[in-house]
């Protein structure tokens, strides 16, 4: 495995980036955002996971983005749009295959499911969306995340739709690419109902739309965090089971 540390894709000192690379060409890319509420977490935490995705053939860069308390909404949508545009931006000086799979845990969950939903952030960034393969989201908020709701004063527990929430663009924007929803059965309060919803809205107004969901054993993010007695993460052998299917 090859990896390149802290490389900077924008200017500001959070806006780095890890990559974990197999040693032959022409792989597919995993760009995976870390958890932790936006106030918490680190690109390192992917370092584990990315052994396993190695081990697959796949490479694996983990992002680190803007946090609170210094950021505030949208800051953090705009890092992970820029970080997939660099990550773009690389790949044939890399001799990757130009395919992004778009992925994330808790938080870096919701940042998936807002560029998955509202791919207008990529616009805004020049990303060419040609070369998204799809999206695995890892126990995503689909509704407005708690911490945007703190930042507007509100209570953090209120289920909340409107264009911070990737549960809002289920009935307006096209799901281009496959999605794949994972949510665990101990999650958060309300955090299955709300991914069963997404997945429910997106067939009940996309029926066409190529989306799946599983529900995973444990508390929050259980599959990303640790291994079970295999030695593996089960979130990133559901996540490599659904894109080896594309």
């Amino acid at each position: 495995m090859r990896t390149i540390m802290d490389e900077r894709y924008a200017p500001k000192p959070c806006q780095l980036l890890d990559w974990y690379l197999p040693d032959e060409d022409g792989f597919d890319t995993i760009i995976w955002f870390h958890g932790g509420g936006m106030e918490s977490g680190d690109r390192k935490a992917g370092a584990a996971l990315a052994q396993q995705a190695v081990s697959a053939g796949y490479a694996f860069v983990s992002v680190e983005y803007s946090m609170y308390p210094t950021a505030r909404y949208p800051e953090f949508i705009a890092d992970a749009a820029q970080s997939v545009r660099h990550v773009q931006k690389r790949l044939p000086e890399l001799n990757a295959s130009g395919r992004m799979i778009i992925t994330g845990q808790s938080a870096g969950a919701y940042l998936t499911m807002m560029l998955c939903m509202n791919p207008a952030w990529f616009g805004n960034y020049g990303v060419d969306t040609d070369g998204i393969l799809a999206y695995v989201s890892d126990s995503a908020q689909q509704t407005v995340h708690y911490h945007v709701l703190r930042e507007r004063g509100l209570d953090t527990r209120l289920e909340r739709l409107d264009d911070a929430a990737p549960l809002y663009y289920a009935c307006m924007n096209r799901l281009e690419k496959p999605l794949l929803i994972i949510y665990y059965e101990n999650d958060f309060p309300c955090r299955p109902e709300q991914n069963i919803l997404m997945h429910k809205s997106l067939k009940r107004f996309q029926p066409d739309a190529v989306v799946e969901s599983v529900m995973l054993p444990g508390g929050h993010c259980a599959g990303s965090s640790r291994v079970d007695e295999n030695g593996e993460f089960p979130y990133m052998r559901e996540l490599l089971k659904f894109v080896k299917k594309l």
